[in-house]
């Protein structure tokens, strides 16, 4: 093998790893276009530019009551409701897109009984300006709590930049006993 050759061989290889490095480190969409976080914890109002959201009570169970409805729903893993306040800011809205991220980072999406379409937040047409409390159910196993954060967004796709509510549940293991309900009855949701 010449010299030539050798040199020609090495430089292949470099060009080669250098394109599988730019192209591993080079940023795509998910990168840049993310919704904007607004930060905020349970009890607390978290203002964004569309809604704002307060998070009053986080609760756990393994069946979940829908008023007028039979029988109770069970689950395999637990539902965890959680008792809110949103107000829509400037227009009419729908808040599209609800799910918890666990401390581990998977994010449980917002549950799909039948039923909850009539009464939960997920399903509720804001007014803006008028407070509405209701619940958000989130089909999850009850151990993955601590270290949990609640997601709001009011658009499911096309939500780049958009404002996306990121509130810390604030719940330890200690905690996971006192937030069990046998039966967890859900009131639909209201405005204030």
């Amino acid at each position: 093998m010449t010299r030539r050759k050798l040199v020609d061989g090495v430089l292949v290889v470099v060009v080669l790893v250098a394109i599988v490095g730019l192209y591993r480190v080079t940023p795509d969409d998910t990168d840049f276009q993310q919704p904007v976080a607004v930060k905020g914890v349970t009890g607390q109002a978290v203002h964004t530019p569309r809604f704002d959201v307060t998070v009053e009570k986080v609760r756990t169970s393994k069946k979940l009551r829908v008023p007028r409805t039979t029988p109770d729903r069970d689950t395999l893993t637990d539902f965890v409701v959680i008792d809110a306040v949103v107000t829509a800011n400037r227009e009419p809205i729908h808040l599209q897109k609800i799910g918890i991220r666990a401390a581990d980072g998977t994010t449980y999406a917002a549950a799909n009984r039948s039923g909850l379409e009539r009464i939960d937040l997920l399903h509720f047409q804001l007014a803006p300006g008028i407070p509405v409390r209701g619940p958000i159910v989130v089909e999850m196993p009850a151990d993955q709590l601590p270290g949990a954060t609640l997601l709001v967004l009011e658009q499911q796709i096309f939500n780049d930049l958009q404002p996306q509510a990121t509130i810390a549940l604030k719940i330890d293991e200690d905690q996971l006993p006192a937030l069990h309900e046998d039966v967890a009855i859900l009131n639909p949701a209201v405005e204030r």
